[in-house]
């Protein structure tokens, strides 16, 4: 038995609750205020009378009458109860509720808001509704929205008695409008400006001024409607839906980029939809509109499901000779093959049947990526983490000038975070020469690491929309540069450059570096290759990298080293209670190779009915180490393995709760005794440690003491896996 001792005592480590800063007290009508002025300032020409004179009038109100519009506005729904406003910092608010209805801002509600009247009541008021009407029948225990279809029909309002004090807020829609311009997207409020001032959300810094987004009214009209289309898809009702593609003829012409993405992702939205409800034919005309990949795709399946062979082929031909991105080239190509040179299988499943099969315990199921990481580096290749992250970073870090100078980058807002030119795939074209320039000298790894470190110290943790800020990537940069062919690298960062939208996923998930570098994409049973993983290994290998999938086939691994750990503790509730003892047993073949127990002071009174019950008391820990003290070497002891406990949740939460309060993070996967044991031994009444172990005659001389409980668990796990191997 290995007992814990003579360890170096170490300071507590402490987290601290982050505090927030108090706001201003008027934060939120300063903050809207900002957006107007922008707006006038940047969006003059963009904006139609009915704008101006919404914000003419705005500035007209009194201060307090601005601030309770701009608090309407921060509030969900229309409709409000006068008696249930409390700003206490906002004075005189009937005074404010008089100017915005002397000004069109608010008024009482009409038959056109009905609906936002009764959805705005709460279920008790819609009950006293239904009560005093002409309705056979209804229940109280009914949902609120079908009480709330049952006064639109019985209540309608002409008969509706409606309060005084319920008022509507007006304008809405322009207010919406506005927003849309100053954010590029729907924002039902103004959140985003105030994570802004609580610091829980950083803007970049690096652009003090702003460019409009939209040259005309004609393209933010456009660009809006989609925007709008597809936020009412996401959150609005099923009418809406069915008006927005009963009037697909009336829709607008998209007049720039941003529209023209928009309506893309609306009609392949649209289309699925419709194709979910067994609506074809609505599906191709919604598809047939636009020419992104994965409209054409679904058109083109549909279509030769359909019989229409030859318009098919057609237009598989017309995307091969002339494919709007490389994944509309790849699947017309593949398509193509299977369906008129009579090649029997895709390209994907070719690709899968010539991967390397990975045999790894099914306990790593939760974690294929890191269990198949772990699985190379035991075979001394250096593996690590990447997928998309190791490209974005390098991507970021090396045209980190040319993307973010203030004199070039194109930003429409300080909430702005990627560079308009990466939207609209025109980053190559605007910096053709410096961008080559870079890319000539990728040839000196060296040379080119430095050049990342300086950028690195400079620019460290100031926000962006290319990458996260990770120690971690940032360190595998410089294996990878320097075991990287310079001309594989250009060729990936200039498709990068030149189409950053489609290029910025799909990456593999792990890069391992051995002789050279390679790309491994990982993929569990059932799991399905996505065409730009598919288009992003093709792209690898075409420049010069080997990248391949490794399939993992779950098993049980009889080398695995598992740890079966038992925790006794001041109580149940991580948060409140501690650990007072762990007892853990290294297992493999069947067999212990290692034991690891120790008591814990848990720096809080143990309760006399948990003494009573484990025989730890107070006096037993007083001497004993803080977790903290033995957190390094009981995490050595866990490495490699994969954590086992009777009820693992409990033991493993309180673990990782331990690590946590020491600042560390924490995980392992992980696998549990009593739900294998009720799995492959079915017909027990009962599946707790004690009667398992009376059942399996298994010895527990110290029940509720860590190592003994520890130790009895693992031959249950000896028993489960003899089922489990079978």
């Amino acid at each position: 038995m290995l007992s814990v001792q003579g360890h170096v005592s170490q300071p507590k480590v402490r987290r601290r609750s982050r505090s927030l800063p108090n706001l201003p007290q008027y934060y939120y009508h300063t903050n809207v205020c900002e957006m107007f002025r922008f707006i006038e300032a940047r969006y003059a020409d963009v904006c139609q009378d009915v704008h101006h004179d919404f914000l003419s009038a705005f500035w007209s109100l009194p201060v307090n009458a601005q601030c309770l519009y701009v608090r309407f506005a921060g509030r969900k729904g229309r409709v409000f109860k006068s008696g249930q406003l409390n700003y206490p910092e906002i004075a005189n608010i009937p005074a404010a509720l008089r100017a915005l209805e002397t000004s069109g801002f608010i008024s009482g509600v009409t038959s056109d808001d009905y609906a936002d009247y009764v959805t705005a009541l709460t279920k008790p008021e819609v009950i006293a509704k239904l009560a005093g009407a002409p309705i056979n029948s209804f229940k109280r225990s009914w949902k609120k929205d079908a009480l709330i279809e049952a006064v639109f029909v019985h209540v309608p309002f002409q008969n509706a008695i409606i309060p005084p004090q319920m008022i509507v807020q007006r304008h809405t829609n322009i207010l919406q409008y506005l927003s849309f311009l100053y954010f590029g997207k729907i924002e039902d409020n103004f959140q985003p400006f105030t994570l802004r001032d609580l610091g829980l959300v950083r803007t970049p810094d690096f652009k003090a001024d702003y460019e409009a987004r939209f040259e005309d009214s004609v393209q933010a009209e456009a660009a809006y409607f989609y925007a709008l289309g597809l936020h009412r898809f996401k959150n609005g009702t099923d009418e809406e839906t069915a008006q927005l593609i009963d009037r697909l003829e009336a829709w607008p012409e998209p007049a720039c980029e941003i529209s023209a993405a928009g309506q893309d992702k609306l009609l392949q939205k649209l289309g699925g939809l419709c194709e979910r409800l067994g609506d074809m034919d609505t599906a191709l005309a919604l598809y047939a509109r636009s020419d992104a990949p994965n409209c054409n795709e679904r058109e083109i399946r549909l279509r030769y499901k359909r019989g229409d062979k030859e318009w098919a082929r057609a237009r598989l031909e017309d995307l091969i000779d002339n494919p709007g991105s490389d994944d509309a080239h790849n699947f017309a190509v593949d398509f193509y093959a299977r369906k008129f040179n009579k090649k029997r299988t895709s390209e994907v499943t070719d690709i899968l049947r010539s991967s390397e099969v990975i045999k790894l315990d099914e306990a790593f199921k939760a974690s294929p990526e890191r269990a198949a990481q772990k699985f190379y580096q035991a075979q001394g290749v250096e593996a690590y983490r990447t997928e998309n992250a190791l490209w974005k970073t390098l991507f970021g870090l090396l045209f980190w000038d040319i993307l973010f100078c203030p004199d070039t980058a194109k930003v429409h807002s300080s909430f702005e975070r990627l560079p308009a030119d990466l939207k609209t795939g025109t980053f190559y074209a605007a910096n053709k020469a410096a961008i080559e320039d870079r890319l000539l000298g990728l040839s000196e790894a060296g040379r080119v690491h430095v050049q990342i470190l300086k950028t690195v110290s400079r620019h460290h943790g100031t926000p962006n929309g290319v990458f996260r800020w990770s120690g971690r990537i940032i360190d595998t940069l410089r294996p990878f540069l320097k075991a990287v062919p310079s001309g594989a690298l250009v060729q990936i960062l200039r498709a990068m450059c030149e189409d950053y939208k489609n290029m910025k996923d799909g990456f593999p998930d792990l890069m391992l570096i051995d002789d050279g570098v390679r790309f491994i994409e990982v993929k569990a049973q059932g799991d399905v290759i996505r065409r730009n993983q598919l288009t992003r290994i093709k792209q690898l290998r075409a420049a010069g990298f080997p990248a391949d999938i490794a399939r993992i086939d779950w098993t049980v691994d009889p080398n695995q080293i598992y740890v079966v750990v038992d925790v006794e503790t001041t109580g149940g509730r991580k948060p409140i209670h501690r650990v007072t003892e762990i007892g853990a047993v290294k297992m493999q073949g069947g067999k212990v190779i290692d034991k690891f127990q120790t008591l814990l002071h848990p720096e809080r009174a143990i309760p006399p009915n948990i003494t009573r019950l484990t025989g730890i008391s107070n006096d037993m820990v007083s001497g004993a180490p803080i977790f903290a003290e033995v957190a390094d070497e009981f995490e050595a002891f866990l490495e490699g393995a994969i954590f086992a406990a009777h009820n693992v949740n409990f033991d493993y939460g309180f673990i990782s709760a331990e690590f946590s309060r020491i600042g560390r993070r924490f995980k392992m996967p992980k696998i549990c005794t009593c739900s294998g044991m009720r799995k492959h031994y079915p017909g027990h009444k009962s599946y707790s440690l004690k009667n398992l172990c009376r059942d399996f005659e298994i010895d527990l001389k110290t029940h509720h003491r860590a190592l003994c409980d520890a130790e009895a668990a693992a031959e249950l796990l000896v028993l489960m896996n003899e089922r489990r191997a079978a």
